[in-house]
């Protein structure tokens, strides 16, 4: 199975999730960009990637695995439903605990497969497939709308308040 994993691209390292997805190395084929962190992963692993290879890792990973921030709406934006796990200002991974309240808000939305525990993750990564597939049945994700789209209603209004 093929596994994107991806801590973002802040300055606060996430070691914690990252040592989680390290047994995931030996029976999956994982791309992992790392981000600020020194774990060594025996799998591919890029610091960070530009934003076109980033975006052609979710398309092609069977199953995302992220911290809970801008990423999780990535992913759902390509029609997937990511493990996110949220960084904790108890743990020193960020200054507040924002990513906690916003993966609790997706959580009660059934967008996301959250990871509360690490010891969980090699159980929801078994599951995640026909748990994405029963989510995406019940909830279905708005679609991106194309740029020139937005680019027009943009136009539309900026046109409005400057008159």
């Amino acid at each position: 199975m093929d596994i994107f994993v991806t801590v973002g691209m802040g300055r606060w390292p996430f070691d914690r999730l990252l040592q989680a997805v390290r047994p995931l190395c030996a029976s999956h084929n994982l791309v992992v960009q790392s981000g600020t962190s020194n774990v060594t992963l025996p799998c591919c692993t890029y610091r960070f990637l530009p934003f076109q290879d980033f975006i052609l890792q979710i398309e092609k990973a069977d199953i995302v695995i992220t911290h809970a921030g801008n990423t999780v709406r990535l992913v759902q934006r390509k029609g997937k439903v990511p493990i996110a796990m949220a960084r904790q200002a108890s743990k020193g991974e960020m200054a507040n605990d924002h990513q906690v309240d916003y993966l609790r808000y997706e959580e009660q939305q059934g967008w996301v497969v959250p990871l509360w525990d690490v010891a969980n993750l090699p159980r929801l990564v078994e599951t995640h497939l026909a748990t994405q597939a029963r989510i995406l049945a019940a909830r279905p994700l708005a679609q991106s709308v194309p740029g020139e789209v937005v680019a027009a209603i943009l136009n539309r209004l900026c046109e409005k308040w400057i008159r």
